[in-house]
């Protein structure tokens, strides 16, 4: 994980516990390192994230704790391989979350008339650092400029007007 992260996953866990009102939009769990039930290799790069923070629900963005994982991937019936190579990592606004375990890049389920389409958002860091901690964030989620999760963002200095 991106040494970057690994601080605004810090500053943010602060930040969330000083005022706990904060739990109605954002929470950031403690994490699983030495779990040793914990099998790395089927969770591929997010096993990195779980170390730091088993869980997360930042906004309306979803990110699951190693315990939803399993109950969640249900998403992928219809794309899953023979390698298992997806991942489903959790959800925006409601749509499924899923990464590639070999690449660690992660993709939303959106549907349309057509049937399932996907969007890329780049690789685990890079969507962390963009959509979760950055500006992104008011890419995916409609008013975000009222969003609590988006402007405690603003309030910790992890993005700035």
């Amino acid at each position: 994980m991106n040494e970057d992260i690994n601080k605004i996953i810090d500053c943010l866990k602060k930040g969330l516990k000083e005022d706990p009102s904060n739990i109605v939009f954002g929470k950031l769990n403690e994490g699983i390192e030495g779990d040793s039930k914990v099998n790395s290799l089927k969770l591929g790069k997010y096993y990195d994230l779980l170390n730091l923070t088993n869980g997360m629900r930042c906004g309306d963005i979803d990110l699951w704790s190693y315990s939803e994982l399993e109950r969640n991937q249900y998403v992928l019936s219809d794309i899953q391989d023979e390698k298992e190579s997806w991942l489903s990592i959790g959800q925006i606004l409601y749509e499924p979350l899923i990464m590639n375990r070999f690449d660690g890049n992660v993709y939303r389920f959106d549907m349309d008339e057509d049937g399932t389409l996907m969007n890329y958002f780049g690789e685990l860091d890079f969507f962390l650092k963009n959509y979760v901690f950055g500006y992104g964030y008011s890419e995916v989620i409609p008013n975000s400029e009222d969003d609590d999760w988006f402007l405690f963002l603003k309030k910790k200095g992890i993005i700035s007007d």
